[in-house]
């Protein structure tokens, strides 16, 4: 096998050609969201693989050579699609001067797959995007089989708050959407001192990916209050829960719960049969409080109980003395180069 890089006709027609891999379809894989990590030094590629599309980020580290980056890629579903897809990735990045690649494929977690992995010389390096480890919600039939799947107190919860005057809907495709959508997202920063992207990134993921028709920004409101936010895009038949935020002081019960309720009836509406509540801990720690992603997931696995581990992110190591100079102090250093002292900021 090997590897060409090639010109899209166009993002609709490369989309296309991502659909159709073994994969579940990712917002993550798409040339829209290659074009919004672009504004962070990115330059997108796109590779043929014998046929196969691989969406491929390119940075520069310097005094290293060069990262490639495969969100959510390359679309495979098992070991054994992802195999014969490694050798020609990396001949051509020794070729073009590259250290690591790093692959993020949506293989599920289990010992045999990570002990396959292994097999393979490809290195855990834990999680990038937040959905490692996410619920998906089947939201296949009408608004009321979605709601009768629900448990019992999450449709009570819907229904109060709406009953409180809790009104959730789609935003308008404007400008000052995205800046109420802002406004909420860095009272989420500031409460959980969490490290944001800046600004003019985070309303280009949601401007590019609503211009496409990919995504919308939902708004809940409790008189004329925005009080939680959502943004929400469908690729094929997989809508995700991008991006969540709210106000610290909630006035009524329910908004969050009302606006997804909002959110997944126009997945449906765009297509998508599952949901992907991006983000929630391990399986097994979804009771431990300690965890990070506790509280959220939580609020997550309050539409659907089951979490689906994925393998992660894993490294291709191409040149092995950079790479572990990179582990051991380049990535930390280069970080916050890139990121202008940015505490907490990563290469990525």
């Amino acid at each position: 096998m090997t590897l060409t890089w090639v010109e899209p006709q166009s993002n609709a027609a490369w989309r296309e050609r991502l659909l159709a891999t073994p994969g579940q379809p990712s917002m993550f894989q798409t040339p829209e969201f290659a074009q919004v990590k672009a504004m962070m030094g990115w330059t997108p590629r796109y590779a043929d693989i014998d046929g196969f599309p691989v969406t491929v980020h390119e940075r520069r580290a310097l005094g290293f050579g060069k990262v490639w980056y495969l969100p959510k890629g390359p679309g495979v579903a098992t070991l054994e699609q992802l195999e014969p897809l490694l050798p020609p990735l990396r001949e051509a990045a020794h070729r073009e001067g590259v250290f690591l690649v790093k692959l993020e494929p949506e293989i599920v977690e289990s010992p045999e797959t990570l002990a396959g992995l292994d097999r393979l010389g490809l290195l855990p390096s834990g999680r990038i995007q937040t959905n490692k480890n996410t619920v998906f919600v089947d939201v296949t039939g009408t608004p009321d089989d979605l709601m009768a799947r629900f448990p019992s107190k999450t449709r009570n919860t819907i229904r109060r708050g709406i009953k409180q005057g809790v009104v959730a809907e789609a935003a308008p495709l404007e400008e000052s959407t995205y800046e109420r959508m802002w406004t909420l997202w860095m009272e989420v920063v500031q409460d959980q001192g969490i490290t944001p992207r800046g600004h003019d990134y985070q309303v280009a993921m949601w401007r590019t990916f609503c211009d496409a028709g990919l995504g919308r920004v939902f708004l809940a409101q409790h008189e004329g209050r925005d009080v939680a936010g959502a943004f929400v895009t469908v690729v094929g038949h997989v809508a995700c829960y991008r991006d969540g935020a709210s106000v610290r002081e909630r006035p009524v019960r329910g908004g969050s719960h009302a606006l997804q309720w909002a959110a997944m009836q126009w997945a449906q509406s765009q297509g998508a049969t599952t949901y992907d509540m991006a983000g929630t801990p391990h399986s097994t720690k979804v009771d431990d409080r300690d965890d990070p992603y506790f509280g959220i997931g939580e609020f997550k696995r309050s539409f659907a109980k089951e979490v689906t581990d994925f393998v992660g992110t894993y490294d291709l190591v191409v040149r092995p003395r950079r790479y572990d100079l990179w582990q051991r102090i380049g990535h930390r250093v280069t970080a916050k180069v890139v990121s202008r002292g940015r505490s907490g900021a990563t290469f990525y």
